[in-house]
């Protein structure tokens, strides 16, 4: 007699009802067992509860926000290794970097496609290429960041002291 294995538990955390509904379903139709938590302080207890194979996270939400969530689990050990994938409305770099120095394995910016939610949560459970996805995702948010440095400065440039024109 075979023995049927658990399909993996995601815990998916979202204030947005319709959000976390739509979220679930996807993920259940790929097979996976879900969890829901409306909130911060729900997601810790249901993590102290029990172990899962990843959090699909969303980052802006009321009372405790997403970033306050990662950095908990970093203190509790036997959570602490739990892939994250970081979904958000808020796309910048320093909350890119945020996010991975607070152990998340991939960031998916709202909106965002069904594919791409599935293949980030499976390569959350499955830690098929994790790392080179926050390196490319660390890589990207470095860039950006430098870029907008750039762009800023030039600006301040032209407006303190606007170029003259040369004089032949």
């Amino acid at each position: 007699m075979t023995r049927k294995t658990a399909p993996p538990r995601v815990l998916v955390v979202e204030d947005d009802p319709h959000v976390r509904t739509l979220n679930r379903m996807i993920l259940e139709e790929a097979g996976y067992a879900i969890d829901e938590a409306a909130d911060g302080e729900t997601a810790l207890t249901a993590l102290k509860a029990r172990p899962y194979a990843a959090v699909v996270l969303d980052i802006m939400m009321p009372g405790m926000n997403g970033y306050e969530v990662l950095e908990h689990l970093q203190q509790m050990p036997k959570r602490r290794g739990t892939p994250v994938v970081v979904v958000t409305a808020r796309h910048d770099p320093e909350g890119v970097m945020r996010e991975l120095t607070g152990g998340a394995v991939d960031h998916l910016a709202k909106p965002f496609s069904h594919d791409a939610l599935l293949s980030a949560v499976s390569r959350a459970v499955e830690g098929g290429d994790v790392e080179e996805r926050r390196g490319a995702l660390w890589r990207s948010a470095q860039a950006y960041d430098a870029a907008v440095v750039l762009r800023s400065a030039v600006a301040d440039r032209d407006t303190i002291a606007p170029a003259r024109p040369r004089r032949r």
